[in-house]
């Protein structure tokens, strides 16, 4: 239905700007899409679709959600077994794994306060 609406205003926009009648051809075009658009089966089919959307609406956002989930273990399990790949291969960084890879110093994840001084 989006697809046929969409269609239907770009041949009206590409009618309007290749038209060489001028206004009378704009102004009966316009005349046109105003009663298309106040039809009375055209609000009903617009007013339903708005009702399907809002009901359907927490079912989409769930689906959204499980997908994001799901994409985000692949990425997970990815970067995982690449990291994998990277370790049996050997290494030539002085941290013995990816050479690319900083790794944390040793009381990084302490707090500013239980972290003694590395000066």
């Amino acid at each position: 239905m989006k697809n046929k609406l969409v269609f239907a205003a770009g041949m009206a926009a590409g009618y309007v700007l290749g038209s060489r009648a001028g206004r009378d051809s704009y102004d009966k075009l316009k005349t046109r899409a105003d009663e298309l658009w106040n039809n009375p089966k055209v609000q009903e089919t617009v007013a339903d679709t708005a009702s399907t959307l809002k009901h359907k609406m927490p079912e989409v956002q769930e689906q959204a959600g499980d997908a994001v989930k799901k994409a985000k273990e692949t990425v997970t399990g990815a970067l995982h077994r690449s990291d994998k790949a990277d370790n049996a291969k050997g290494s030539t960084g002085p941290s013995g794994g990816n050479p690319a890879k900083v790794e944390d110093t040793p009381f990084q994840n302490q707090d500013d306060d239980t972290r003694p001084d590395t000066v």
